[in-house]
């Protein structure tokens, strides 16, 4: 049986916008080597070589998406774990070597998107990840940046 693969209500739906993009971008590029495979005279045409080429990355990309969403659980913090970090959560942490505090929202490692708005995302298997799961607000931790050691005291879960 397949791996399930654990994630936020809002990961599932930014991955199934992903692929429907993915269909719609394959769509139109089959459509446009359709037409100018009917117009080309010259079998040497660049915008026919060009969609062909990226064809087969928009399928695996698509396939890859499926099977994602295929086998995903969408997950909620359970009542009894109200006040600790989950998948999901939003945290305030204190970084003590800088004195600041980061916003960052805990999600899986396949729902992360750089370009996401709000709290940075941070992914349940990145070291900063494993050390906040599970941890409630006061926790202080240390973690293993390789260049460094970062320190965060939890100052809030939502």
């Amino acid at each position: 049986m397949a791996e399930e693969v654990q994630m936020t209500a809002e990961g599932y739906q930014r991955l199934q916008e992903t692929l429907d993009k993915e269909r719609q971008r394959r769509e139109d590029a089959i459509a446009q080597m359709a037409a100018t495979r009917d117009e080309a005279l010259d079998l040497e045409d660049r915008n026919l070589e060009t969609a062909q080429i990226d064809l087969p990355s928009m399928e695996a990309r698509i396939l890859e998406l499926e099977d994602v969403l295929a086998r995903a659980v969408i997950v909620e913090a359970a009542p009894e774990e109200a006040g600790k970090v989950a998948l999901g959560s939003v945290v305030t942490l204190h970084d003590e070597e800088h004195d600041r505090d980061l916003q960052v929202r805990l999600v899986s490692a396949v729902e992360v998107d750089a370009l996401a708005e709000g709290a940075t995302q941070v992914s349940e298997d990145s070291p900063v990840g494993q050390a906040l799961l599970g941890r409630a607000v006061g926790d202080t931790f240390e973690v293993d940046l390789g260049s460094r050691h970062a320190r965060y005291t939890v100052k809030s879960v939502g």
